[in-house]
């Protein structure tokens, strides 16, 4: 089974091909931008689209604004890595899940941000449209981020997940393509199997606990009356 968590397709009309594809390729789920208000939602019998929300702010005070407003109304919550300061507080945060490679940006995943990463369990995230996207120096530039990023993550034990990028249905991969990406960013075959299946299965998992009534943090939950055992 296989979730892709980084579909960027902003347009509704789009999301019926979109599911379409995504159960062609075998996919499970979707983490779609702005599509839906809801967490979750069912789409079909064998896929779920999550919503997605993508933090932008220049300063720690308008990220943290942003995720107090979003975070029990989306799935997953992710940060582009664009500021040093912003990526590190995020890397601090649990409420955050991914980290975002911005291919846009000179700024790299930096030693001491993916060592914070590896304590809150926020991953590391690849999107791989803009590197099949580029061509000549734009694509050896971004390949050579990627690599960096990919292998700074998993030095200092920060675990990553593989996404399509996708900004329409035709943009999205399976699991086996991504996972041979991944090989070609420098990861052990097994690594990037779980970086396009069970980790991000394992997002969903543990934020789906974090929506239920009653949750308060890891390991910590309201008993009500009648519940004891």
């Amino acid at each position: 089974m296989s979730i892709d968590l980084g579909v960027l397709v902003t347009d509704v009309a789009e999301i019926d091909s979109l599911c379409d594809m995504a159960s062609k390729l075998g996919l499970v789920g979707l983490a779609v931008v702005g599509l839906q208000s809801e967490p979750f939602k069912l789409v079909s019998k064998n896929l779920y689209v999550y919503s997605r929300v993508i933090l932008h702010g220049k300063n720690i005070n308008s990220v943290r604004k942003q995720i107090d407003n979003v975070r029990r109304k989306a799935m997953i919550v992710s940060v582009p890595l664009r500021n040093i300061e912003v990526a590190n507080w995020a890397a601090e945060d649990k409420r955050v899940d991914l980290l975002t490679v911005d291919s846009t940006q000179d700024e790299r995943l930096r030693d001491t941000t993916a060592r914070l990463a590896s304590t809150t369990n926020t991953y590391l995230e690849i999107q791989i449209a803009p590197l099949l996207k580029s061509t000549g120096l734009n694509r050896s530039k971004i390949l050579k981020s990627y690599r960096e990023s990919v292998r700074t993550a998993t030095d200092a034990g920060m675990d990553v997940v593989l996404t399509s990028g996708a900004i329409q249905s035709m943009g999205l991969r399976s699991s086996v393509a991504l996972a041979h990406i991944g090989i070609l960013l420098g990861m052990e075959r097994a690594y990037a199997d779980s970086a396009v299946s069970s980790l991000p299965i394992s997002i969903i998992e543990k934020n789906m606990k974090k929506l239920q009534p009653g949750f308060i943090s890891n390991g910590v939950e309201i008993v009500h009356k009648g519940d004891e055992r």
